[in-house]
């Protein structure tokens, strides 16, 4: 029974440090596979080949991971960072509990009571701490977000590696090898300090990420309040210019009607004055609703993409009525979900004879909306699926877009994210609890 509850407690731990810190949850069949693979190695296996089994648990757990999560590199990083972990904290815990008692190592594992209860507190506090620490590095720091670079992930995944690979050589051959648990207890020392470096490496290198992605937003931004700002001045030229030509027009026109020469007059203002009309209201009367918005950084987006649509020939039209004061959202972040909207209804509504692209914003009691609708083609794939990663209907290595949005969106919980397609009009719809 002794046994049993050790080896129990010892896969648990195990199967917590794994599945706990995983990025993408797995199914229960996957999850169960896993555990059932530790604990039969370490129930049948143990007495036979001893220490070998922490390399055979191990490794087969990096090859299980490697092929539920469909060969990724993060995934994998994410296993050995919490095996790194459930080891450097036993060994802590053994010896607080050996400090506590006033016991050497050897004395507390040759004590099988102690030892079984020393199991239970640990698997306990190991599913618990796990459970956070995977919660915090996935969903507060959302860190797969900034990992992007495959060679960095390839760097960080080795460096776990041989980590992992010394710390399981240090803790089960030492005794075989003749060391004491002295000098055991000095190299778990070290192998301590070095996995507190190691994360402490990877933070640092999280926040290197973090701040090089923000820079580059900030340099999309000001290039794009750069375009904002160039169709200002290029409206005020326009206004200037119309200003010019009004005495010539109104000249012009009076000629003709001195001469009471109608035909004249009309064809005159149908060929000249109407376009010239139509060409300054156009544009200039539907980005003129832009400043309603007081986020200069979203504005000058939406500025930009929007010029861009009437130039290649998309009808737009802009509603936006009323003040938008407060956006409940980081500016960044929003600024970049709504540019991929638009730039997915610009590519979307091109397919399509209409060329139509809608764009709303407005309040409703505490919320803000956001609607951005577009003529498209029936979408080839179900909706359900577009926002997941590498999936999309405009072909290969393609699909990104709407997977960064959802995201982006999971650091929002007071957030709705409606897509829906009605032919020929394809939504996006966003409600953002308004901050009172």
């Amino acid at each position: 029974m002794t046994y049993f509850i050790y080896s129990l407690t010892g896969s648990l731990c195990s199967y917590f440090s794994c599945v706990n810190l995983l990025p993408n949850k797995l199914i229960f069949k996957k999850k169960f596979l896993i555990f059932l693979y530790i604990f039969t190695i370490a129930y049948f296996f143990n007495p036979i080949l001893g220490q070998v089994c922490s390399f055979i648990i191990s490794g087969g757990l990096l090859l299980l991971i490697f092929w539920f999560t469909k060969f990724d590199i993060f995934s994998l990083s994410c296993y050995l960072f919490g095996y790194l972990y459930s080891i450097t904290f036993n060994y802590v815990g053994m010896w607080l509990a050996g400090y506590l008692l006033n016991m050497s190592m050897s004395e507390l594992l040759s004590h099988s009571n102690l030892t079984i209860i020393f199991s239970i507190i640990y698997c306990i506090f190991c599913g618990i701490t796990t459970k956070l620490l995977g919660w915090f590095i996935h969903a507060k720091l959302n860190i797969s977000r900034y990992l992007k670079n495959r060679y960095m992930l390839k760097a960080i995944f080795i460096d776990l590696f041989l980590l992992v690979f010394f710390f399981v050589f240090n803790f089960s051959y030492g005794e075989r090898l003749g060391y004491n648990y002295g000098v055991i207890a000095l190299n778990g020392i070290m192998f301590l300090l070095l996995f507190v470096i190691t994360s402490y490496l990877m933070y640092s290198i999280y926040q290197i990420t973090v701040g090089e992605q923000a820079y580059k937003h900030r340099i999309i931004q000001y290039e794009n309040l750069q375009l904002y700002t160039e169709r200002l001045e290029h409206s005020y030229h326009t206004m200037r210019k119309f200003k010019h030509d009004h005495i010539n027009i109104l000249s012009t026109m009076s000629g003709f009607m001195y001469d009471n020469d109608m035909k004249s007059l009309m064809e005159y203002y149908g060929e000249k004055v109407l376009p010239l009309s139509h060409s300054f209201a156009e544009s200039d009367t539907k980005l003129g609703a832009l400043s309603n918005i007081r986020d200069t950084a979203l504005k000058s987006l939406l500025s930009s993409k929007f010029i861009y649509a009437m130039e290649i020939g998309i009808q737009l039209e802009i509603e936006l009525t009323e003040n938008i004061e407060k956006v409940p959202m980081d500016s960044l972040d929003l600024s970049r979900i709504v540019g991929i909207f638009i730039d997915n209804a610009i590519e979307a509504s091109l397919e399509t004879e209409e060329k139509d692209l809608r764009f709303c914003m407005f309040y409703r009691e505490n919320n803000l909306y956001l609607i951005i609708r577009n003529t498209s083609l029936p979408p080839a794939l179900p909706i359900s699926q577009l926002c997941t990663h590498g999936i999309s209907t405009k072909g290969e290595n393609r699909g990104v877009g709407l997977y960064n949005v959802s995201a982006l969106l999971e650091n929002y919980q007071q957030t709705e994210w409606n897509t829906t397609y009605e032919q020929p009009y394809f939504t996006q719809e966003l409600i953002l609890e308004e901050v009172v």
